[in-house]
């Protein structure tokens, strides 16, 4: 029988045949895993610049042949969504939804997709449920502006206190001045002044150096000081 030899032992050839046909498709897998990952990262940095054909084509194999790639199928639904094709968007969010149903952002553009398909009642309920589930004011966030693109001004401003409810920081960061900044928004534009400034006061509270907020408190009237910032909260 023959052998290789190593150390003073021997193996015999076929099993080394044998070990090495099992890893080269172990190996090639792990490639090709890498080279997903991969499309999907370089899809997503097309898609910060409305490049969404280039995208499509770039992570349309990886859709093709590895269906169960989340990245994948949320890249291409992107970039369906941005093309406007939104039966193929809202196949490939779908799918990436039910791989990864905690991540806030596929839910974001799944429910873009819904209301753009006009199913806006299961873009809302989709957001509700993982706003209230994950305590997200993000999916809030979204659930206000569909609403009030839908022409929807009550829903628009419940779900924007909503999220500011739910605008809890991590350990060591602070609060995100969004909700309050998307609240005062909308009080504005119905007219009610004295709740957009508290809203903006409350913001200032978070980030008295942001420009956003220093410009709106001025355009408002508000003069800045020591008691400008007000306690966050609904």
């Amino acid at each position: 029988m023959n052998t290789a030899s190593s150390h003073g032992r021997t193996t015999p050839v076929s099993i080394l045949i044998a070990a090495h046909v099992i890893a080269l498709p172990l190996a090639l897998a792990g490639c090709n895993a890498t080279s997903s990952e991969s499309r999907a990262a370089q899809a997503d940095d097309l898609l910060k610049y409305g490049r969404y054909e280039e995208a499509a084509k770039l992570v349309e194999p990886v859709v093709q042949d590895d269906p169960g790639d989340w990245r994948g199928q949320y890249a291409y639904g992107r970039a369906m969504l941005g093309m406007g094709k939104l039966e193929d968007a809202r196949r490939s969010l779908d799918r990436a939804y039910r791989l990864r149903a905690d991540n806030e952002d596929i839910v974001a553009s799944l429910a873009e997709c819904m209301a753009g398909q006009k199913d806006v009642k299961d873009a809302y309920q989709l957001l509700r449920s993982f706003g209230k589930d994950f305590r997200s004011w993000r999916a809030y966030l979204s659930l206000s502006r569909i609403a009030e693109s839908a022409g929807d001004p009550d829903t628009a401003a419940l779900a924007a206190v909503d999220s500011i409810k739910v605008n809890e920081p991590l350990p060591g960061q602070r609060a995100s001045i969004e909700p309050y900044m998307r609240d005062a928004e909308l009080c504005f534009s119905f007219g009610k002044e004295a709740d957009g400034v508290r809203r903006l006061r409350q913001a200032y509270g978070i980030a008295p150096e942001d420009p956003r907020i220093t410009r709106m408190l001025e355009e408002h009237g508000v003069k800045r000081g020591k008691d400008t910032a007000l306690p966050l909260g609904p």
